[in-house]
């Protein structure tokens, strides 16, 4: 069964049954975990049904390509169902299929050798004021050389943990729940990053 066959399957043969149980009131980390729990398809139907968008829209962020959107959402949604195991019952569901989205995107634009570091350095871009600790206007052409050379020597644990804390905007204890560290790791990681990208800046002003 391919992989879209069989969203659309599922999609198809569960069409009502959020209207018979009203899983439109239970919210996404109580489906998560109805769906790690029982297996049943339908938790996973109104999974997509609330978030099918959000990933394309977030694929092609990352790929600048409709098609290879679409096939990059079909894979994620079959990963979140395949994966479902590995969610924490205390974590964020928004922040899990964020890791999943950026994994799986990272992998795409490596497999088709594009420049990794220049899509996470738009990423961020615009989250250069909340990074760097300056009181001067920092241009665009500087922040971007600044992330570029951090994000070199940065490892992909540490490119993630910056796009969830600045660019998603989600919180320190979604953030070690979902990635299974401590908050004192999650905090002292970010410090690290943002100590670099400090200095770096400083050399390059």
């Amino acid at each position: 069964m391919s992989d879209n066959y069989m969203i659309n399957y599922i999609l198809k043969n569960n069409d009502s049954y959020d209207t018979m149980i009203g899983l439109e009131k239970l919210s996404d980390e109580d489906l998560a975990n109805q769906l790690k729990e029982s297996g049943d398809q339908r938790f996973f139907a109104e999974l997509t049904r609330r978030h099918e968008k959000k990933i394309l829209k977030k694929c092609n962020s990352y790929v600048k390509q409709d098609a290879a959107s679409e096939d990059l959402m079909q894979e994620i949604l079959i990963k979140i169902f395949l994966r479902i195991k590995d969610f924490r019952n205390e974590a964020k569901f928004s922040t899990w299929l964020f890791t999943i989205i950026h994994s799986t995107c990272i992998d795409y634009l490596r497999k088709h050798k594009k420049n990794v570091h220049s899509v996470i350095t738009e990423k961020l871009s615009d989250e250069v004021g909340d990074i760097i600790e300056s009181e001067e206007e920092i241009s665009e052409a500087l922040s971007e050389k600044v992330l570029m050379e951090l994000l070199e020597q940065m490892t992909p644990e540490e490119k993630m943990l910056l796009l969830l804390k600045y660019k998603e905007k989600h919180q320190i204890k979604d953030i070690q729940q979902t990635l299974n560290l401590s908050e004192s790791a999650v905090k002292m990681r970010l410090k690290r990053a943002k100590e670099k990208i400090n200095k770096l800046y400083l050399r390059h002003k």
